[in-house]
């Protein structure tokens, strides 16, 4: 009589793989890495340093700014005739067109001649205005400003510039024909050797305040650009 073969039970799937033998190695994937974060250290400096020179950009153009305006108010003659109509505290000398008007020239440097009157447009060339100097007659030059500027109720006009060669009593005559007495003529100055060198001095600060500022705010600029990719 034959014996039957065992039959596999219900839970057999094959037959048992062999178990590995002792000692051997078996391949892992390798642990996951994490990319490295960007460092900000970078782009805080370049910010910050942007920012930093922009600044003293904005600073070094108000004390520019400031500076001129300064150099540009003493220029100006606020007080060259009172709301009287007399000469003022920045007049040399101050009266009608139609006499001549003596002033006293007691250093060198520019001395403005004005027109002043109550119109909104002036009446004297500078065709029609002569000087007289201790020696015989000097030049007028065209001024480097026109236009009208109001002081005390008056309007006051730039006619020309005269520079005397030596010191002195000098005089200033006006044509006939377009001489009036509602018309005056003013001399003022001589004009501040310090606000006109002020003022040149607080350009060049205004320029290079401009220049840092521009190059600051690049820099800000790439600095932000900078630190947004690195966020990333």
């Amino acid at each position: 009589m034959t014996t039957p073969a065992p039959q596999p039970g219900p839970y057999a799937t094959g037959p048992t793989p062999p178990l590995p033998a002792m000692g051997g190695s078996q391949a892992y994937p390798p642990p996951y890495q994490p990319a490295p974060r960007p460092r900000k250290t970078g782009p805080k400096i370049l910010t910050f340093s942007g920012l930093a020179v922009l600044v003293a950009g904005v600073v070094a153009g108000v004390v520019g700014v400031a500076g001129a305006a300064g150099g540009i108010a003493d220029l100006l003659p606020t007080d060259l005739v009172t709301t009287e109509g007399t000469a003022g505290s920045d007049a040399l000398a101050l009266g009608p067109s139609t006499e001549p008007l003596v002033f006293d020239v007691q250093g060198e440097g520019a001395y403005v001649v004005y027109e002043v009157s109550q119109g909104e447009s002036a009446r004297l060339p500078i065709s029609a205005v002569t000087a007289e100097g201790p020696s015989g007659p000097l030049s007028i030059t065209p001024p480097d400003q026109v236009g009208m500027l109001p002081t005390n109720g008056w309007s006051v006009f730039p006619v020309g510039v005269l520079v005397p060669a030596e010191t002195g009593s000098h005089t200033l005559l006006v044509d006939e024909s377009v001489a009036a007495d509602d018309v005056g003529l003013a001399v003022g100055g001589p004009l501040n050797a310090d606000s006109v060198a002020g003022i040149g001095g607080s350009g060049i600060v205004l320029l290079i305040g401009f220049l840092v500022g521009g190059l600051g705010f690049l820099l800000l600029i790439a600095g932000i650009i900078w630190w947004a990719v690195a966020k990333k």
